[in-house]
C-alpha cells in the first residue's frame, strides 16, 4: 500500500465512529458514551483500494484504529458499530478477505480494563504522599500529586514546573530531574498526547518511579544526564477519556462549527489532534474537517498544550539530545520522518541508537518491536511532535514509541500490563540514556 493510498484511506475513515460523540456535543452533564456491541476486526485486504471498497458507504459506522505495512503484509484494525457488523463481515466474506475478530464487545473490554479503586487507597495519600500505583490506571489528579510528591520528597534532584495551561485550565506539570550543573545532555519524555492511550502516562510515571525512587541503582544516569518528563501532555483529553468517552483522542478546546455536506444538521466539533498540530509540514495531506479524529487545527500550534511544549523545548534545544514521545498501540519504535518516505541524512545514527533501546526492551520479556519510520511501517502523517522536534527544534535523536499491544486489546490494554510494559520501557530508556552518560554525542 503506497503512502498516497494510505493517506486517502485515512481521510475516508478518520471521521468514523470514534468521533460520533461529537454529533451530540457531549457536555459535562451528559452520560458517558457506551461502546456496547462495538467490535474490532483485523482485516487483511490485498491493498488500499480493496479496503476502501469494504468500508464504502459506512463512514459513520467504521473507524480505523491502526494499520500496518511491512514484513507481515498489510492489515488494518477496524472499530465497527453494532449496526454495521453484519454488513462488514458479509463484504469481507464475499470478497474472500481474511479477517479476525479481535474484540467482540468493546464495552465489555473497557469494563474489564481497569480494576476498581481499592478502598485502602484513600489512606495512601496520608501515608506516602500520593495515591499513584502501577496496578491500575489513575486519573490526572493522582499523576499530578505524584509529581508533587517526588519534588517534595527528593528535593535535591526533583523540581516541578507548570509549563502552561490547557484549554480547560488544567496545569501542564512537568518534572525536571537533575543533580545540578550546566551543559549536561538532557532527555525529554512525554506521554498522553492522545487522551485514550492510557498506557502512555502510566509508562512515563513508571520511568519516573525507577529514575528517582531507585536512583542508587543507576546514579550515573542522573549525574551525567538531565531529564524533563511530562507524563500527560493532553490532560483535558485524558480526563475526558476517563469520564465521557474512553476513545477520546483529541484536546478539548472550544468547538469548531462544521457544516455538513449531506444536508444533515450542522454540528459543533470539539478538540484538535495534538499530534497533527505542530508547526512542521503542518496539515500536509490532511483534510481540514473539524470533526475528524486527526483534525490538525485551524492553524499550527492552535492548542495551548502544543504551544507550551514547543516553547519549553525550544528554550532548551541546545541541551536536549533526545526527544521521546510515548504512544499506543502497535509495538513500534518509530524514527522520523513521518510526513514523507525520504529519510533524514543522519537516519543511520538515529537507527543505531534506537536499536540499542529496542534490544534492551526486548530482552526483558521477549516483546517484539518493529523499528523504522512511520511512513514505512504505518502511514504518512504530518504535523507530529517527533518530526517537529527533529526538523524544527534540531533535536537529533527524536523518536515516537508505540507501546503494546499489537491489537488483542488495542487502546484498552488491561491494567495488569502496566508494570510489565513499564519495566521494558524503562530498560529501553536506560539504554538510550547510557549512550550519553558514557560521553557519546
Amino acid at each position: 500500500m503506497t503512502p498516497a493510498t494510505t493517506t486517502a484511506l485515512l481521510l475516508l475513515l478518520a471521521a468514523g465512529v470514534a468521533t460520533a460523540e461529537e454529533e451530540d456535543d457531549q457536555e459535562e452533564g451528559e452520560d458517558a458514551r457506551s461502546y456496547r456491541g462495538y467490535r474490532v476486526y483485523r482485516v487483511f485486504p490485498a491493498g488500499g483500494a480493496e479496503l476502501r471498497e469494504l468500508v464504502s458507504g459506512l463512514d459513520d459506522e467504521v473507524s480505523l484504529w491502526t494499520q500496518y505495512l511491512g514484513r507481515n503484509g498489510s492489515s488494518a484494525d477496524l472499530l465497527t458499530a453494532p449496526r454495521a457488523a453484519a454488513e462488514v463481515t458479509a463484504r469481507l466474506e464475499a470478497r474472500r478477505v481474511p479477517y479476525l475478530l479481535l474484540i467482540a464487545d468493546l464495552e465489555e473490554a473497557i469494563r474489564e480494563e481497569n480494576p476498581p479503586v481499592d478502598p485502602e487507597e484513600e489512606d495512601w495519600e496520608n501515608r506516602g504522599g500520593h495515591r499513584l500505583t502501577w496496578t491500575r490506571y489513575h486519573r490526572y489528579k493522582d499523576i499530578d500529586s505524584y509529581l508533587d510528591y517526588l519534588a517534595n520528597t527528593y528535593t535535591d534532584i526533583c523540581q516541578t514546573e507548570v509549563i502552561g495551561k490547557t484549554s480547560q485550565g488544567r496545569d501542564m506539570k512537568l518534572l525536571k530531574v537533575s543533580t545540578g550543573g550546566k551543559g549536561k545532555p538532557a532527555i525529554w519524555i512525554d506521554g498522553g498526547i492522545h487522551g485514550r492511550e492510557w498506557i502512555s502516562p502510566a509508562s512515563a510515571t513508571y520511568v519516573l518511579l525507577q529514575l528517582v525512587e531507585f536512583r542508587e541503582q543507576h546514579s550515573e544516569l542522573l549525574d551525567s544526564v538531565d531529564w524533563y518528563i511530562l507524563p500527560v501532555a493532553n490532560p483535558d483529553g485524558y480526563e475526558y477519556s476517563h469520564t465521557k468517552d474512553r476513545l477520546w483522542r483529541k484536546t478539548r478546546s472550544a468547538g469548531t462549527p462544521h457544516r455538513r455536506k449531506d444536508g444533515k444538521k450542522a454540528r459543533t466539533c470539539y478538540g484538535v489532534d495534538p499530534n497533527r498540530n505542530w508547526d512542521f509540514h503542518w496539515r500536509e495531506g490532511v483534510a481540514g474537517e473539524a470533526c475528524r479524529e486527526d483534525f490538525a487545527g485551524l492553524r499550527a500550534f492552535s492548542e495551548p498544550e502544543t504551544r507550551a511544549m514547543s516553547d519549553y523545548i525550544l528554550a532548551r534545544r541546545r541541551d536536549i539530545k533526545v526527544y521521546l514521545t510515548l504512544h499506543s498501540y502497535s509495538q513500534m519504535w518509530l524514527v522520523p520522518w513521518g510526513y514523507q518516505d525520504e529519510k533524514p541524512r543522519d537516519y543511520y545514527d538515529m537507527y543505531v541508537l534506537a536499536e540499542k533501546g529496542v534490544k534492551a526492551l526486548e530482552a526483558v520479556r521477549g516483546t517484539d518491536y518493529l523499528l523504522g519510520t512511520a511512513a514505512e511501517l504505518m502511514y504518512t502523517s504530518a504535523g507530529g511532535s517527533d518530526d517537529w522536534a527533529k526538523g524544527a527544534a534540531g533535536v537529533k535523536y527524536s523518536y515516537s514509541v508505540e507501546l503494546p499491544d499489537t491489537g488483542q486489546h488495542g487502546f484498552v490494554l488491561p491494567a495488569a500490563q502496566i508494570e510489565p510494559v513499564g519495566q521494558e520501557t524503562w530498560a529501553a530508556v536506560k539504554a538510550i540514556a547510557a549512550h550519553f552518560a558514557e560521553g557519546h554525542d
